[in-house]
């Protein structure tokens, strides 16, 4: 059974204090409780865009969040963004040009491409918009009036939306890590901690979770943050993808793991997705984990009564197995500085983006006088669990063309695919092998 609770938010600039089901979603609570049916819901698993709308003035898709989720934040729709009879510049392009198609995808689009010129300084490049609404679809294939519309809109940084004191229970949305860490103890085998809720949503579209036994981690500091602490770069466990993109620390001491999350799903994903979500989850397919294992990270987790620090390359029994325990909860990821290092992640799937890798290969590297100082390689998709490449790593540190060849001959025989509904062994052995060349051509040229 679901609870009912409070959540304070503002909506299109109005504050409010709702009163919904904890397996409400937003895009539910937006339509049917204050029929704002602009926000539409196409897919209702992330990947079509209809439902995006702005949380303190980022794109999220409304479909995947649940609506307590929204505490203490400003919401916008598309209803908010005319002024009376007087629309907003984007949605005037989209008429003036032509944009508006069928009316399912448009308003999505529109507040992506919102939220994208909002955090834009200068006029937009064709690539930059293509990026920002990487995550909409057209079903009418409308893309090049819509793309043209957005370029002649200028940027305009709109003032961040005043949002409300959060007011959703602890019991739902802890505020501490503390409170969090007993939740997890006195409602043990109830409930189960979200944050980003990009996966466990998409399942319970799918009759596979359950929405009701969920308290959200996103309001708790200790989960937050990008810093340097000793020798170590600290990345907290709710981090989101589109943060660490935009993190030079992770690109500098990291740079294979800026690359791997600007892969996953579209700016909407990456804005609600955090780098813990990605761990524990527990998929040898995760994107985010080769870079992980190709910089030695360290995984800190905690309960009420232990912290330890668990070898990323240890934390994985299985295919969506880890070592986490009931009681435990993912803090930070831990990367050890290490001066000069080169990366460069590649992956390939059943197209370009939003979809699951076939076969990944990070690689990270350090050079002394042009030569392999110290090499790393990691795989996706070709093991039970992402592996590292020891005798590929040695075959690198030779140098030169035969020392790649012999890491390309190397990998082969390292990984252990199989057969499966999105490849088979034959194809990601082989592509295991263009993708290492590839990976360490990109890094050469660096």
């Amino acid at each position: 059974m679901a609870d009912t609770l409070d959540f304070a938010c503002s909506v299109n600039g109005e504050p409010r204090r709702l009163r919904v089901r904890s397996d409400q979603r937003l895009i539910d609570v937006l339509r049917h409780d204050l029929r704002l049916t602009g926000t539409k819901e196409g897919c209702g698993k992330g990947e079509c865009g209809s439902c995006t709308v702005l949380v303190d003035g980022q794109a999220v898709n409304s479909c995947l969040m649940l609506a307590y989720q929204a505490d203490g934040t400003a919401v916008q729709t598309i209803e908010g963004l005319a002024r009376g009879d007087r629309l907003h510049p984007i949605q005037e392009a989209f008429v003036e040009h032509g944009a508006s198609q069928c009316g399912i995808c448009i308003p999505g689009m529109i507040m992506a491409a919102k939220a994208f010129l909002d955090r834009t300084s200068s006029l937009a490049t064709p690539e930059q918009i293509r990026g920002a609404l990487a995550g909409n679809l057209c079903r009418c294939t409308g893309y090049t009036k819509i793309f043209t519309a957005v370029s002649r809109v200028p940027a305009s940084r709109s003032p961040a939306p005043l949002a409300p004191e959060p007011a959703a229970p602890l019991y739902f949305r802890p505020r501490s890590l503390e409170e969090a860490l007993e939740i997890l103890i006195q409602r043990s085998g109830e409930v189960r901690p979200i944050a980003g809720g990009t996966d466990i949503l998409v399942a319970a579209k799918d009759g596979k979770a359950n929405l009701a036994s969920l308290f959200d981690l996103t309001a708790v500091p200790e989960l937050r943050g990008i810093e340097e602490v000793g020798h170590d770069l600290r990345i907290g466990a709710a981090v989101t993808h589109a943060e660490i993109v935009a993190s030079p620390l992770v690109a500098r001491h990291c740079p294979a793991l800026p690359i791997a999350c600007g892969w996953v799903g579209g700016p909407q994903i990456r804005n609600r997705g955090t780098l813990g979500g990605n761990i524990a989850h527990g998929s040898p397919a995760a994107d985010t984990v080769p870079p992980l294992y190709v910089a030695d990270a360290r995984v800190e987790v905690v309960s009420v009564s232990d912290r330890r620090d668990v070898m990323i390359s240890d934390f994985f029994t299985g295919p969506r197995q880890t070592v986490l325990a009931p009681d435990e909860l993912i803090v930070a990821v831990r990367i050890p500085k290490r001066t000069g290092v080169r990366g460069a992640f590649l992956r390939l799937g059943q197209r370009q983006a939003q979809a699951i890798s076939k076969v990944s290969v990070a690689v990270a590297m350090t050079f002394r006088g042009g030569q392999p100082e110290w090499a790393r390689v990691a795989l996706g998709s070709v093991a039970p669990t992402v592996i590292r490449a020891p005798e590929t790593e040695r075959a690198l540190l030779a140098g030169g063309y035969e020392g790649l060849k012999r890491a390309m001959e190397a990998i082969r025989n390292e990984v252990r695919p199989i057969d499966d509904i999105r490849s088979n062994r034959e194809y990601r052995r082989e592509m295991a092998a263009v993708l290492l060349e590839r990976a360490i051509r990109q890094i050469a040229e660096a």
